[in-house]
């Protein structure tokens, strides 16, 4: 039985993302601002599948230390930026009056971040996981939830919220961003200092990794209504 769990968790950002996957693809008319939501799930299979493969086979097919595919952390460094720029693209389609000039700004400005970072401070396709990155990507999308959830108290409405496919997408988005921020913040530290206890810590991610998955999967469903 643990070997079973340990190799759901191993390989849960590749069979999780199927879930939402179904759904999505059993109503074509849904709401244009489940479209990058889509496109998200689809890049995402694609990442996970050559991030893990590198991670499992990098020893089986001969790679070796300083090779090019020794390490799958560029793999997690261009996940994070295309995952701020579609989750962006999905908060701006919910046409939310509330700061919804800030909401166009950020995606740039963290494009501009990315540049900045990876020219002069870290190497983009270096061995070290890019916390900077990641943990700047968690705060933009807490940011965008945060607003989303005001715009929400500050709007009188006369439909459940529930019965919203944005709700539950932006309540997934919130708990995986806000369980893996000080992940993300802390891991290139932590795997420099105990790399055994870093690499068991990303159990969590992967757990929050499947909530996230399990409420896109509800907001498509919701979308059948």
């Amino acid at each position: 039985m643990e070997a079973v769990f340990r190799f759901l968790l191993n390989w849960s950002e590749i069979w999780a993302l199927l879930i939402p996957l179904a759904f999505s693809l059993f109503k074509k008319k849904q709401p244009a601002y489940l479209k990058p939501v889509r496109i998200y799930i689809w890049l995402a299979l694609l990442f996970g599948i050559i991030a893990d493969l590198i991670w499992r086979y990098k020893v089986k097919w001969g790679f070796q230390e300083g090779d090019f595919l020794w390490s799958n952390n560029f793999i997690y460094n261009t996940h994070s930026i295309i995952r701020l720029l579609l989750f962006s693209w999905f908060f701006i389609l919910l046409h939310q009056r509330f700061m919804h000039r800030v909401k166009r700004i950020l995606p740039i400005a963290f494009l501009i971040f990315v540049i900045i970072n990876f020219t002069f401070y870290e190497k983009f396709f270096d061995v070290i996981f890019s916390s900077r990155l990641l943990a700047t990507e968690a705060a933009l999308l807490l940011f965008y939830c945060l607003q989303y959830y005001i715009f929400l108290m500050l709007e009188d409405r006369t439909t459940r919220l529930t019965h919203q496919p944005g709700f539950w997408v932006v309540t997934g988005l919130t708990i995986y961003m806000a369980v893996n921020f000080f992940i993300f913040l802390f891991y290139s530290y932590l795997t420099s200092l105990n790399e055994p206890f870093a690499i068991s810590i990303w159990d969590i991610h992967n757990i929050a990794y499947i909530i996230l998955c399990l409420f896109l999967a509800r907001a498509f469903y919701k979308s059948y209504d």
